[in-house]
């Protein structure tokens, strides 16, 4: 899962701190020429685009304020500036687009890449936007709000296939992870690079601490390791054998101390940040998708969901479930696919289109948006507008007004 760290104060770290690009340790940095050495493993349109996603089944009604469709194919991921006003998305057209949030429009079309856009995202002080697609074609783009002009490309590399990326979230500073399991560690705009050597095993998911230099990357074997930002060095991994298949997602209690590593089979692992000491190793149902601690210092809670459309709320101390917010083998349920918190609601993006609401402290359903027609494959929260912008392989992206009333008011 990817979520945005909402209100975060200014950084006091900048690239150069974060990943030890200060010119004293030249020896340790790895730059664009000698990647050559490393070796990796193997509107006419939319209506054609609504039949070919329609199931024949009724559409739900959209209750969106605003639906995106400039895509032909399955929408992967998104994102919102800082300011709220600027969406963008990129999907399985190898396309990516700027729009308004506001009308639609379409300020930018993200031209040239050559396979499916599986990443966009804004630098956290909206200076710049990132652009990845699956075959490695990174490109970061110099955002233009002030006039129509073009944005220009600010950085441009072509690394092997990759699976995810992130922005730091208090730095310029791009994060990649590869298929062939190495991490690309980007500076921007001076394209000072480094890579953190894998094991020649795909990495499927990471998550950078709150302290801003280190990093948490989840593996296809089952491998959890944190990394150094500043030196490259693994300072801990999850034990062998505590996942025994794919981690699927990672997360960071936001006091810094402990990392929630969930996987496919049901294991949920709990370690301490300082050491990578196992806490618990808890057995939840299988399938498991997303994890979100809640940011809710009140709430010292945790959250999963399940593709078979369980919801646990749990609490951390005492490593016990707190609400089963909806149970696997009820009608009503719908598979998890992302999952964020929103203060203290837990927003969830679901298989059959739908955004569900729960509440924190109750684990009951405040509420329920509908508009897409096939599952969320991304969703982001903009707190300054707040609204809530989702993606979908129904090949739209839509705007959601939030916070939002309850069901039961």
């Amino acid at each position: 899962m990817r979520d945005r760290q909402e209100n975060t104060p200014p950084s006091s770290i900048n690239g150069d701190d974060v990943i030890g690009m200060d010119g004293e340790n030249d020896e340790e940095l790895i730059y664009l020429g000698e990647l050559d050495d490393l070796q990796f493993d193997d509107d006419e349109m939319v209506d054609d685009q609504e039949e070919e996603y329609d199931t024949g089944m009724e559409r739900p009604e959209d209750q969106s304020q605003l639906a995106f469709n400039k895509h032909t194919g399955s929408v992967f991921c998104c994102d919102l500036h800082p300011n709220g006003k600027i969406a963008v998305t990129g999907g399985e057209d190898d396309k990516a687009y700027v729009w308004s949030v506001e009308t639609g429009q379409v300020i930018m079309d993200c031209v040239n890449h050559k396979d499916s856009v599986i990443f966009v995202g804004f630098s956290f002080d909206g200076v710049y936007l990132a652009t990845i697609d699956m075959c490695g074609l990174i490109k970061v783009w110099k955002c233009n709000l002030e006039n129509q002009e073009p944005w220009s490309v600010a950085f441009e590399y072509e690394a092997d296939d990759l699976s995810w990326g992130l922005w730091h979230f208090g730095a310029r500073v791009l994060i990649c992870g590869a298929v062939a399991g190495d991490i690309y560690i980007f500076k921007i705009p001076s394209g000072d690079i480094k890579v953190l050597q894998g094991h020649n095993i795909r990495t499927d998911c990471a998550k950078i601490f709150p302290d801003g230099v280190r990093l948490a990357a989840g593996y296809e074997d089952g491998a959890v390791k944190i990394w150094d930002l500043k030196t490259n060095a693994v300072l801990h991994q999850v034990p062998n054998g505590m996942h025994d298949t794919r981690v699927t997602a990672i997360d960071i209690h936001p006091e810094n101390n402990l990392m929630a590593s969930i996987s496919t089979d049901g294991k949920v692992v709990l370690t301490t940040s300082v050491n990578g000491k196992v806490v618990a190793q808890l057995g939840a149902e299988n399938d498991l998708e997303a994890v979100a601690f809640c940011p809710d210092a009140q709430l010292d809670y945790f959250a999963l969901g399940t593709l078979n459309g369980s919801i646990t709320i749990w609490d951390t101390a005492r490593q016990m479930i707190r609400h089963s917010c909806a149970k696997s083998e009820e009608d009503v349920s719908a598979g998890v696919t992302k999952m964020i918190w929103i203060k203290d609601q837990l927003l969830t993006g679901c298989l059959d289109g739908s955004l569900r609401v729960y509440d924190g402290r109750s684990g009951e359903r405040s509420k329920m948006l509908t508009g897409h027609w096939s599952e969320i494959l991304d969703l982001v929260y903009n707190a300054k507008e707040n609204i809530v912008l989702c993606t979908s392989d129904d090949g739209t992206a839509r705007i959601f007004k939030y916070p939002i009333q309850s069901d039961n008011d």
